[in-house]
């Protein structure tokens, strides 16, 4: 199974999710907590969104075009993902 992980150090927040964004795991610590619930649900969405980039990247690499699948993201999240993806780990 294809997944894709994204960690903020500065929240303590991280996630695990599948292509097209499908939440597999949530971890919170302390200071998570502290930014409120305006503040942590933002904060989830755009490590959601993050992940939910990479790995519709790696599902892209392994299987080529996957457009009709519907599991697109912001343009502006696929090209931060290539950006900061090594080409020695490029498929």
């Amino acid at each position: 199974m294809i997944t894709a992980n994204a960690h903020d150090p500065d929240t303590g927040i991280s996630v695990e999710v599948g292509p097209g964004g499908g939440l597999l795991d949530l971890a919170l610590d302390a200071r998570s907590l502290r930014l409120g619930p305006s503040g942590l649900a933002k904060a989830v969405l755009g490590l959601v969104d993050t992940a939910t980039a990479r790995a519709n990247a790696r599902v892209g690499r392994a299987v080529g075009d996957v457009s009709a699948l519907g599991l697109g993201v912001a343009e502006r999240m696929a090209e931060s993902v290539e950006d900061t993806t090594p080409e020695t780990w490029r498929v």
